[in-house]
């Protein structure tokens, strides 16, 4: 995967102390924004029992007209995979971080 032409953007929140549905909401709200700057034309997100509030974060964010197409898709949709694999290479640390460094932005929120 190390070898992959992709790369990743990570969203960190910095509080161990907030309430995981916070923290999902202000790193779901920073990635939309900034993948609305980047002019992307589709988002997906991994769906879970939270669609509903993150369709709710999204719009609050962007606005009811947001500029690109977003959806929630199983985990076993084959496009999360690989960002499902950066973030546990990254929060793994040591060598696994190390391997795939150079791909991966993050965000310190």
């Amino acid at each position: 995967m190390a070898k992959l032409d992709a790369a990743s953007r990570l969203y960190v929140v910095k509080s161990g102390k907030m309430p995981e549905r916070s923290a999902r909401d202000l790193t779901l709200g920073a990635a939309v924004r900034d993948l609305a700057a980047l002019s992307v034309s589709r988002v997906l997100i991994e769906s879970c029992n939270q669609d509903r509030e993150d369709n709710r974060t999204i719009r609050d964010a962007l606005g009811i007209h947001a500029p690109f197409v977003y959806d929630h898709a199983s985990p076993s949709d084959p496009l999360l995979w690989l960002p499902d694999i950066h973030a546990w290479a990254w929060g793994r640390g040591g060598q696994m971080r190390a391997k795939i460094a150079h791909r991966i932005e993050v965000f310190m929120l």
